[in-house]
């Protein structure tokens, strides 16, 4: 059955859904307006919010700008096919949620405040005192690149979730949609209007992801009426570990289905700059608490509605038939699906609602440090306060037109795409360099420069080249780039240590 037939006999009232999901909409595109008028005109307030950010609103609007359409439909569609070898994904992402709050946040807090950067690129030119931007540049390519390709990964994802609303939908007007939806709000707010609408989103994000699969979980029985189903269809899908061995068995626990993600936590800009504009350090330890607990509860959820789906499509739902097609890819869908054949339709628009709030909290994060990385850090304030402003404005929506092209003429698999490519590439380049530009008085500048690339390279031609394999071992790029950039830096700081001065 395809999915023009399914929408058509669906009991679904696509116009209540449309105008829950619509109300939904303007909310936060209402929100993220308003949230302008409180805006100074300085650069500080514009790309970190005046370094006033609270424990509760940094740590939402970090972790849902994080936690993007790859959680609501990839890590859905991950479990659907895989079944709970998907949870594997909680310690891989709480760790790198630990790890940066509980040991970046507050040094990069301090330092930046001490530095007056604004910006990542900022951070790493005043760190070093370099004289010529190499080390601001070649940072401003790599967010430029990565942020496109990521973006690109949200709008794709805007135009799947949309396309399944209606069957009057298509694809590519879902990711005009979609796009057309960020890129309001983001151009006239900026920063402050990215964390506070991350913020409302990020509780939209949980009550769905901690009600809905609870909800499914009764409707279905519970876990163990699910589990008997998945073991009768496939007993693989409730193996923890897959079955291999040596390196096939240590690439899985590297892989992006697993530990190997928490690599890239300490490179993401979008999520770095929370930690500079809170109120101070002392702040950062709650915020780690509050950022933890929502990402164990929103993982838990995805994986979680994935599964009771992957059953429901066992137990022979027609709605659920069209996600067992590995062609149609459709199975990262299983959300979306769910909720339209199980909920009434104004509830089942909050769950598309919940769903596009994870697609936006990431892609208007993103598009505001790409456009602060263009106007602040490639200009360095040369063309004045209203010019920077509107240079910012003008990239970002540039940016947004390009990662809409990127996508708009073939779907893609959300999952493999955000994390093998955005993920991956800013993780590797600038992950080992923050790390030890903070925590490691002898990081040189030279070092930094040769980390960077490295990562940055590795990254793409690894997967370019060879597919993120080793024969039919799969490698995942994060890793292999960012221990190669760690090497690198270190190798290169220890032949060329700063001077005692240059250190923080």
């Amino acid at each position: 059955m395809n999915l023009d037939a399914l929408l058509a006999e669906s009991a679904v009232n696509t116009t209540v859904l449309a105008g829950s999901f619509l109300v939904y909409t303007l909310a936060i595109v209402g929100v993220g307006l308003y949230s302008a008028k409180f805006a100074k005109r300085s650069d500080e307030d514009y790309f970190l919010a005046g370094r006033g950010l609270g424990p509760w609103i940094a740590a939402l609007s970090a972790s849902a700008s994080s936690e993007s359409g790859w959680v609501t439909l990839g890590l859905v569609g991950l479990a659907f096919s895989s079944g709970v070898q998907a949870y594997w994904i909680i310690p891989g992402c709480l760790l790198g949620f630990i790890f940066n709050w509980f040991f970046l946040a507050g040094r990069l807090n301090d330092q930046s405040r001490e530095l007056g950067a604004l910006t990542i690129p900022d951070y790493f030119s005043r760190r070093f005192k370099e004289r010529l931007p190499v080390l601001r540049f070649i940072s401003v390519v790599v967010i430029l690149v990565a942020m496109m390709l990521y973006v690109a990964a949200q709008f794709a994802a805007a135009g799947k979730s949309f396309s399944a609303l209606s069957d009057q939908v298509s694809y590519q007007n879902g990711v005009l949609i979609g796009a057309a939806i960020v890129l309001i709000y983001t151009v006239s707010g900026g920063f402050r209007a990215a964390c506070w609408t991350d913020f409302v989103q990020a509780f939209l994000m949980v009550g769905t992801l901690v009600v809905f699969p609870i909800y499914l979980l009764i409707h279905e029985g519970g876990f163990s009426a699910t589990f008997q189903t998945l073991r009768e269809v496939d007993p693989a899908l409730l193996h923890f570990t897959p079955e291999k061995s040596g390196l096939a068995f240590f690439g899985f626990l590297l892989g992006s289905v697993a530990l190997g993600i928490n690599f890239g936590y300490s490179g993401q800009p979008h999520v770095l700059v929370r930690f500079m504009s809170l109120r101070s350090r002392k702040e950062a330890r709650l915020a780690g608490i509050i950022s933890v607990v929502w990402g164990l509860l929103v993982y838990w959820g995805a994986v979680t509605v994935g599964l009771v789906a992957r059953e429901m499509a066992a137990r022979g739902e027609d709605w659920a038939q069209v996600m067992l097609d590995p062609d149609s890819k459709q199975n990262e869908l299983a959300l979306v699906f769910s909720a339209m054949h199980l909920l009434p339709s104004a509830l089942s628009g909050l769950v598309l609602a919940a769903v596009l709030a994870a697609i936006c909290s990431t892609a208007d994060s993103q598009l505001v440090v790409a456009g602060s990385s263009v106007a602040s850090d490639l200009l360095g304030g040369k063309s004045g306060k209203t010019g920077q402003l509107l240079l910012n404005r003008i990239t970002i929506f540039v940016l947004g037109v390009v990662a809409v092209l990127l996508v708009i003429s073939e779907e893609v698999e959300v999952y493999t795409y955000v994390l093998t490519y955005g993920w991956a590439v800013m993780g590797a380049a600038f992950g080992p360099q923050m790390i030890l530009a903070l925590m490691w008085k002898r990081a040189s500048y030279a070092g930094c420069v040769a980390g960077m690339l490295t990562g940055f390279v590795v990254a793409i031609l690894w997967k370019a080249l060879l597919d993120n394999k080793i024969g039919d071992v799969e490698v995942y790029n994060l890793p292999l780039a960012f221990a190669a950039a760690t090497l690198v830096n270190v190798a290169v700081s220890w032949l060329t240590p700063p001077k005692p001065q240059d250190c923080p």
